[in-house]
């Protein structure tokens, strides 16, 4: 396999990306495409980590390309060798980065169609790039099927189940988390953009307006509108979004769904050598036109 670093450009800034090409793809022999798509997380999503050594993209796009396939990902926005400012974008911003990404691969002689990959909120941005047929499948990893808010329901109730709490405590506490939550608004309604928060010595810095998306994003009314067949990955150990919650977005997808559990995994899936071997596995049988094991 041979790898390129790859630009995707816009008026304000430019992402920069490695493209990862099997031996013997080419015009006459195209191969499909893994897409790692960046969400609209606190933090950018970017191949290397500050010491230099690859993050789970770079790794998962070279066990791509040692398989046969293509992959592509990318520096988000102000991070890594990318141009731009992360904390400046909002949701549809970054969502327009993702919808750019396909475009390049679609471009390259070599790429027979494009498969893409998320994690955890980047989740969202794989649904709608399905949605709207900018991609020709769907690997998804921890992929949420609630609201943030019937997230954070389900989980109080959990655990005052557990302490003997009453169903008024859980109101209680979702009151707390929604009035919260209008303050937020109230703050970007009066004009305010970011907030800047201290966790373990590291200034992360959050865009307001992105920060009220990713909290009212529906999965399942996105996950209605897709058609394309899915991969869903999930850690049985899942703390931060349950299993079954991918379970539910399995039964809602209107096409081709896969689905596995991985004993003993928890939210950061894509750090299993098991996961990445299963995605490439599907990728290679969907290319031959197996469409279940």
């Amino acid at each position: 396999m041979h790898t390129d670093p790859i630009a995707i450009t816009s008026e304000t800034h430019s992402l920069a990306g490695t493209l990862v090409l099997p031996d013997g793809a080419g015009n006459d022999r195209p191969v499909p495409a893994a897409l790692i798509v960046g969400g609209p997380g606190p933090l950018p999503l970017e191949r290397r980590a500050q010491d230099g050594t690859p993050n789970w993209p770079l790794r998962w796009a070279e066990a791509f390309g040692a398989a046969g396939l293509a992959c592509l990902c990318y520096d988000q926005r102000g991070s890594g060798e990318s141009t731009g400012q992360y904390e400046d974008a909002d949701w549809d911003d970054l969502y327009g980065d993702a919808a750019a990404s396909p475009e390049i691969l679609r471009l390259q002689p070599e790429v027979s169609r494009v498969i893409a990959v998320a994690w955890a909120d980047a989740v969202g941005f794989a649904l709608r790039l399905a949605a709207e047929g900018k991609v020709d499948g769907l690997i998804l990893l921890a992929a949420g099927a609630h609201t943030a808010e019937e997230r954070y329901r389900e989980q109080v109730r959990r655990l005052a189940a557990g302490r003997g709490l009453s169903d008024r405590v859980v109101e209680l506490r979702v009151r707390q988390w929604q009035a919260q939550l209008q303050a937020v608004r109230d703050r970007v309604a009066a004009g305010e953009r970011v907030a800047e928060t201290d966790i373990g010595g590291q200034r992360i810095v959050t865009n307001l307006r992105r920060f009220l998306a990713v909290h009212e994003f529906d999965p399942m009314a996105a996950a209605r509108q897709v058609a394309t067949p899915a991969l869903l990955l999930h850690g049985a150990a899942d703390t931060v979004v349950p299993p079954a919650e991918s379970e539910l977005l399995a039964e809602t997808l209107a096409g081709p769904v896969e689905r596995r559990v991985y004993p003993g995994e928890g939210h950061f899936l894509y750090r299993s050598d098991q996961a990445v071997a299963d995605a490439v596995g599907w990728m290679q049988r969907r290319a031959a036109g197996i469409t279940a094991d």
